[in-house]
């Protein structure tokens, strides 16, 4: 495009817009032709106006790969001519467009370009001015070089933790506020999401309902991937099905989970999300930036526990208030250490369990219950009697495990290199027993 072509581009534009605030009866929507117009104008692009809405709300405008539609390049909200932008910016319609990787906010006359919720360039183009409305096309091929510059950018590369934890957040809360309207208004796109809440139903919570579904889904989709590039060993590329393959075998559920987001019919609504995210991810050397922001270094790692303390920070861009209720609060490994050494003290000198938070010791107890009656039936209690383990751990606000995985390795280091005594717990009867699941520990 040369720079005659450019300068025509705002020319027409400016014209159009002009023309219709002149005959005084134009709102927001009588602008949007013009400005489609103008966005069509750029190679391989097409926009869409006013894309299907929610109750959570939509930008106005999202701009598309032509070659490729499952690529968006940006998005962009438009006010009507005059509209204080200042005070749309503190919105919460604006907040929930932080975590739109690139979009505008306009008024038709001045453009606010914003990357993951991070204004970086302003350009006026026009004003009103005591009810007339004043050109400055001067202004115009600054206006053309940022909107070719703001359809091709590359993702944004993060180098703060804050900032990660920040954009990581904002994905979340847009996952979970789709899946929401998703389920409240079915449809057949909606299937592969019921299948996966049907799972989580079968698997983890019984009566779990809809927004508390939502809520689980963002959060091990959005963190799933944090921890699957925390891992990831080749720093050139990242996706989804690289997240893939990098789930634990041990773990089914998110094996599961997983299989169901690189799948065919994942839901295309939430895979451009999840796509940007990856992208993010790909330019970002995440477990650098996570390290540096929690101040461990190299040989401290396994005494900060970087992916259970980062939750943390996540947690709390992507709902503080759901943190503060769920007492998410991370406790330093050294002190649960301690509590830990401190029991396994108290089982052995004040209760004189030799093995003390290991023991494998069963004892006998006596149970009342009470058997089904029909409606009049003499209600005769009984008595049963169980073996159950006399030490048993039971963590009531499990949150990132930190108390049970801790244990599990106060465990294993107590029996390490007694070969006549440790393969018996190695099996997993000790682990199973304790917490109730299957566990591999690796030496």
């Amino acid at each position: 495009m040369n720079e005659i072509e450019r300068s025509g581009l705002i020319k027409r534009y400016l014209a159009e817009v002009v023309e219709q605030f002149n005959s005084g009866q134009a709102k927001e929507h009588a602008y949007r032709p013009a400005l489609q117009r103008l966005m069509s104008s750029f190679d391989d692009i097409i926009v869409v106006n006013d894309p299907k809405r929610s109750e959570h709300g939509a930008p106005d405008f999202v701009f598309l790969k032509k070659s490729n539609r499952k690529i968006i390049k940006g998005y962009a909200e438009a006010k009507d001519i005059g509209s204080d932008l200042d005070k749309t910016e503190k919105t919460d319609q604006m907040k929930r467009y932080q975590s739109y990787g690139s979009l505008f906010l306009t008024d038709y006359l001045e453009f606010r370009f914003f990357r993951n919720g991070e204004k970086y360039k302003t350009i006026k183009i026009g004003e009103i001015v005591n009810g007339k409305l004043q050109k400055t096309p001067e202004n115009a091929g600054s206006l053309i070089d940022e909107l070719e510059a703001f359809l091709s950018q590359a993702p944004e590369r993060i180098t703060n933790g804050l900032r990660l934890a920040q954009i990581m957040g904002g994905r979340a809360r847009r996952i979970r506020d789709n899946i929401i309207e998703f389920l409240d208004h079915e449809d057949d796109k909606s299937k592969e999401l019921l299948r996966i809440y049907a799972m989580m139903k079968e698997l983890l919570v019984h009566d779990l309902k809809p927004d508390k579904f939502a809520d689980m889904y963002a959060q091990t989709l959005v963190y799933g991937l944090f921890v699957a590039r925390y891992n990831d060993s080749t720093s050139e590329n990242f996706s989804r099905s690289e997240a893939r393959d990098l789930v634990p075998k041990s773990n089914p559920f998110l094996l599961q989970f997983f299989d169901h987001i690189v799948g065919p019919n994942f839901d295309v609504r939430l895979a451009y999300i999840v796509d940007e995210l990856c992208e993010i991810f790909s330019v970002s050397n995440v477990q650098e930036i996570v390290h540096k922001h929690l101040r461990v270094q190299d040989e401290t790692v396994e005494d900060r526990d970087p992916i259970s303390h980062f939750y943390e920070d996540f947690l709390q861009e992507y709902d503080p208030n759901g943190r503060k209720k769920m007492g998410a609060y991370y406790t330093p490994v050294p002190v649960v250490r301690y509590i830990v050494r401190q029991v396994d003290r108290i089982l052995k000198e004040d209760f004189g369990i030799a093995k003390g938070i290991a023991s494998d010791e069963m004892i006998t107890r006596t149970i009342a219950t009470q058997p089904y009656r029909r409606p009049g039936d003499r209600k005769d209690r009984t008595t049963t009697e169980i073996s159950v383990p006399r030490v048993q751990i039971l963590d009531p606000a499990v949150g990132t495990a930190t108390f049970l995985n801790e244990t599990i390795k106060f465990i294993y280091k107590g029996f390490k290199g007694q070969e006549g005594r440790w393969p018996a717990y190695v099996n997993g009867n000790l682990i199973k027993r304790l917490f109730g699941f299957e566990l591999m520990i690796a030496p």
